[in-house]
């Protein structure tokens, strides 16, 4: 190509299912991108549905409205194409051989849809280019879906600069496979810059994963490499955007906002871009991001939590706070006879520190009435987890109260660690519509915090929270430490065993306890039906609770 075109990365926060909303968002972004004088325009992967969609693809009349409102986003462009990710489909009359007893056939009525990257010129729906490697693994199932046609397809489109484009879906990029298709699109169809539209969810590390095979790709095919990221929460998931430029010799020279919506617009200048990575301060952003999206996207501006004086549920408000604003957010201090006057002093403090409301409520009288009341029934039985679960399951209902009464979300407070060996109590602490750090490490829970007291260069989270050892002090002198190993410890096992998916004999050969190992993983697998029972969990390791672990409650597999 004799000159790189300017190209407009818009990158997004779409809603699923909001297809008015996006599709108006997407319009004014084309006409900001016009205004800069944009050669290209391109949006992400499936942003006019939002991602992901999930069974609304199973919905005719949604489908529909999909390619009505694409029809409408097409009216308002010129001469300069504009890539919008979206559903194509067939129609019924068009299909033949389906296979009746799939699932995804019948639901659908027989259509195909094909996860697509429509072009958009001179007031029509140009084309459309199909996806054509499905991903079909952890929180992905595109396969139930959707089906592959890229390669019957020519992917190539020209700029009116001349300049030949080929444009590639999310996975598409990802897969080894791709190289050969690559070359065959740049000598026979003149490919000149190729151009990656995805919606690639957000993990601690994943970043510095993506630079290394964007830049590889780059080079291997020796085209520069155009990608565009969405960004936003949804549901468990975050998309943290970070779109770039890459050159044919596989510098970055590009580079968007990361957690935030970015038009960043490239014109080929030449100088390479060094993104700085900091993992626990991505995770921060990460967290508030999805944190603010699944309130406001859910219609809740409000949300209360139980702040104990721990160091869980004040990280919980510390990222309520700055997710949605401090005036938004009431903690419920509700100390019992079993609470040290330190905690809640802490506690106080806390909400202090942060400007959230409090109210404190104390949990003694109920707790007197539940044991009164089930005096007769539990009389000879000695006082066990029983009467702790009820104290916890008092709060919980407070919580909901409060809910129910004024309209606010519910936080739940534990970290992936408790969620993982199942030190925590149904109907109580886990008790709420999201768990913002159910995804988070106890390990990493104690450096968001202590990377958040460095940013705001002060105790933020107060110096007694982060020193003082783990209690749920729901029984005297209670604390973790009597009933579970160090925390250092129990994450890298829950590490090894949750994310790498090794064997307990794999991590015993790696130096760890045995006895200790087959105990951690009893706990993980017998704790099934607590995490199935329990809030969504905003996804920020590569392999969260939730929809990404689909494992049986019923189960004797020891592993």
């Amino acid at each position: 190509m004799d000159r790189f075109p300017k190209i407009a990365l818009c990158q997004i926060n779409p809603t699923v299912g909001d297809l008015r909303g996006n599709a108006a968002k997407i319009v004014e972004w084309i006409k900001n991108a016009e205004g800069q004088e944009a050669e290209l325009i391109v949006f992400p992967e499936l942003v006019l549905t939002g991602y992901p969609p999930k069974d609304l693809l199973l919905k005719t009349r949604f489908l529909e409205e999909q390619r009505q409102r694409l029809t409408e986003i097409a009216k308002i462009t010129g001469d300069t194409p504009v890539i919008v990710g979206c559903v194509d489909f067939t129609p019924r009359k068009e299909v033949r051989g389906q296979n009746l007893y799939d699932l995804s056939a019948r639901i659908s009525e027989g259509r195909r849809l094909y996860n697509a990257a429509a072009v958009l010129r001179d007031g029509k729906v140009e084309r459309f280019i199909h996806k054509k490697y499905l991903p079909n693994y952890d929180v992905f199932d595109e396969k139930r879906y959707f089906e592959s046609q890229f390669w019957r397809q020519n992917p190539v489109i020209a700029l009116r600069n001349g300049t030949n484009v080929m444009i590639t879906i999310c996975e598409d990029i990802w897969v080894d496979r791709i190289l050969s298709k690559i070359n065959w699109a740049k000598s026979d169809k003149g490919a000149d810059l190729l151009v990656n539209i995805s919606a690639s969810p957000f993990y601690a590390r994943k970043f510095q994963a993506r630079l290394d095979l964007l830049s590889t790709r780059a080079k291997e095919a020796g085209l520069p490499l155009i990608y565009v990221n969405m960004i936003g929460g949804q549901d468990d998931l975050i998309f943290d955007g970070r779109s770039l430029v890459v050159d044919a010799g596989g510098r970055i020279v590009g580079l968007a906002k990361g957690f935030k919506e970015d038009l960043f617009v490239y014109n080929g200048e030449d100088k390479e871009v060094k993104p700085e990575i900091e993992e626990v301060g991505e995770i921060w952003h990460a967290l508030t991001l999805g944190l603010g999206d699944y309130a406001h996207k859910n219609s809740f501006s409000k949300a209360v939590l139980g702040v104990s004086g721990g160091i869980d549920s004040a990280l919980v408000a510390a990222l309520a706070s700055e997710a949605l604003g401090p005036e938004n957010v009431l903690g419920l201090v509700m100390p019992s006879s079993y609470t040290s006057k330190q905690s809640l002093k802490d506690a106080l403090l806390l909400c202090n520190n942060l400007g959230i409301k409090t109210e404190p409520i104390s949990i003694d009288p109920l707790f007197e009435t539940y044991l009164a009341t089930l005096k007769d029934h539990f009389a000879g039985q000695e006082p066990d987890n029983t009467e702790q679960n009820i104290q916890a399951r008092i709060r919980g209902n407070l919580l909901m109260a409060f809910s129910n009464k004024f309209g606010y979300l519910v936080l739940a407070t534990g970290n992936k660690s408790e969620l993982a060996v199942g030190y925590a109590t149904l109907y109580g602490d886990m008790s709420g519509g999201l768990a913002p750090i159910g995804d988070v490490p106890k390990t990493t829970v104690y450096a968001l915090a202590r990377w958040l007291n460095e940013r705001e260069q002060t105790d933020q989270i107060p110096i007694g929270i982060l020193e003082r050892a783990p209690s749920a002090e729901l029984a005297p002198d209670q604390k973790d430490a009597d009933d579970l190993p160090p925390y250092e410890l129990l994450d890298r096992v829950l590490e090894l065993y949750i994310e790498e998916n090794l064997s307990s004999k794999e991590i015993i050969a790696k130096g760890f306890d045995e006895g200790l190992v087959r105990s951690i993983i009893s706990r993980i697998d017998h704790s099934e039906h607590k995490r199935r029972q329990a809030a969504p969990v905003l996804k920020i390791t590569p392999r969260a609770f939730g929809f990404g672990r689909r494992m049986p409650i019923t189960n004797r597999y020891e592993g």
